[in-house]
């Protein structure tokens, strides 16, 4: 079920890659929300990256030519982590005045930085010759404690995405802007984020109770939810990009 399913993603993130980096470049002499623009440029090539890595092929292919298991893996989880990280700037910026945007900003990139650094050197500590960074085995204590670490951040920048973009979308919506819709199902995508790290993280905490569903029902739900987060954010974004394009095109029209 990974394969179609990231591979789809792949696609879609490739597509609003380019969008964003078009608008990008087509902003930057603005002052206006820049921060936010860059992180949302970052953020939508790391989505990219880590779904294309997360198709088994493409994995499995990236592993032999560097001799290393699990390699690809990993870079696909940093990659999510830079997702993120980078969908929580883009949002502060957006809801914070500017004298608050720059130390919330920090804190937020040094607790990233922090992450990889913990998850690499987790990944260093774990014998992956023998056993893959995935829930197949959760009964290792150390995979345990990689994809914990992992989940734990996801469902704290899920959590803030989904939150912020959902007050931002009732902000917008009373006001009339166009871009509501975009930004209600960025809440959305935010949503099933959250949902697929507790997901995962609940079946790795019942594994070591002795209390597991099987391990296809899981395999069937976490894709299907990290898919949906990773489609809901994406389109969101470029639908409230679109549509704010488009209605300051005709307020500009009527001036």
């Amino acid at each position: 079920m990974d394969g179609p399913i990231f591979s789809a993603c792949a696609l879609l993130t490739a597509l609003t890659s380019a969008l964003c980096l078009y608008t990008t470049l087509q902003r930057r002499h603005k002052p206006e929300y820049r921060l936010a623009r860059r992180a949302r440029a970052i953020a939508s090539l790391s989505a990219f990256t880590g779904s294309l890595l997360a198709i088994p092929t493409v994995a499995e292919a990236v592993d032999q030519v560097a001799k290393c298991n699990e390699l690809a893996t990993l870079a696909s989880d940093l990659a999510a982590v830079v997702f993120g990280a980078g969908l929580q700037v883009m949002v502060v910026d957006w809801r914070h005045p500017r004298e608050r945007v720059n130390a919330s900003v920090t804190k937020r990139v040094a607790a990233t930085c922090a992450v990889i650094v913990l998850l690499l050197w987790e990944f260093h500590r774990i014998d992956t010759a023998h056993v893959d960074l995935s829930t197949v085995y959760a009964r290792d204590h150390q995979v345990t404690v990689y994809l914990l670490t992992y989940l734990a951040f996801s469902a704290a920048a899920a959590l803030e995405v989904s939150t912020i973009s959902a007050l931002l979308a009732r902000r917008t919506r009373l006001r009339g802007h166009a871009s509501a819709l975009g930004l209600s199902i960025c809440a959305a995508g935010g949503a099933f984020g959250l949902a697929y790290a507790m997901s995962r993280s609940s079946y790795l905490i019942a594994v070591h109770a002795g209390h597991a569903w099987p391990l296809s029902v899981e395999n069937a739900i976490s894709p299907a939810l990290a898919g949906l987060a990773i489609g809901c954010v994406t389109i969101g974004l470029s639908l409230a990009t679109v549509r704010a394009d488009a209605s300051r095109r005709r307020v500009g029209s009527r001036g």
